[in-house]
């Protein structure tokens, strides 16, 4: 009788470590999901930032600020500015393009994405960042005045909210909002310059 108990209390306690590795085994691989679908995130965020930044910089290289306007049109969702940037070499040209950041719906499951377009065309890969719900653009002069005149702008202040399905809870998705300051580099200087 002794010897039952013995080994019936050492399949409990061999059943109970056994339960406890497999627990700490899943509580591991959903902890690593985790920290991917957040870093993966992260770095899309970063990413997104870095490319609208570096497009805003780049508004109105070559052109003259007392010849023509830089931004043509300004809303809380969509510019248009012009530049002798080619945006999708980025390179320097000969030709002046027209430039467009804007949200658009186009009925994606992850969400809307931002469309960047020169002379019309959406520039890839670069022109199509997804898990996009919310753009929101405020525009500032040169002495950080709040503006709606597309020939007075020269920095931006942008907030986007990223929407991203949770892999555990479909019905809350993830949101995260990510708030930058851009300047058109060009045009700031060259009013700099003036003053």
């Amino acid at each position: 009788m002794g010897v039952l108990l013995d080994v019936l209390g050492s399949v409990i306690i061999g059943a109970t470590l056994l339960l406890m590795m497999i627990t700490f085994t899943l509580q591991v691989q959903e902890t690593a999901a985790r920290i991917y679908y957040t870093s993966s995130m992260i770095d899309h965020m970063d990413n997104a930032a870095r490319n609208i930044n570096h497009i805003f910089a780049m508004a109105g290289v070559g052109v003259a600020i007392d010849d023509k306007d830089i931004c043509l049109e300004a809303s809380d969702s969509r510019i248009l500015f012009q530049t002798y940037w080619d945006c999708e070499g980025d390179t320097l040209s000969n030709d002046l393009h027209e430039i467009e950041i804007t949200l658009a719906d186009l009925g994606y499951a992850d969400g809307k994405v931002i469309e960047i377009r020169q002379d019309g065309s959406v520039i890839m890969p670069l022109g199509h960042i997804q898990y996009i719900e919310d753009i929101d653009m405020n525009y500032f002069d040169f002495d950080d005045n709040a503006t709606t005149t597309p020939a007075d702008i020269v920095s931006a202040e942008i907030l986007l909210t990223f929407r991203r399905d949770s892999p555990w809870r479909s019905d809350q998705p993830l949101r995260s909002n990510l708030q930058l300051k851009c300047f058109f580099m060009n045009a700031y200087l060259q009013k700099g310059n003036w003053e």
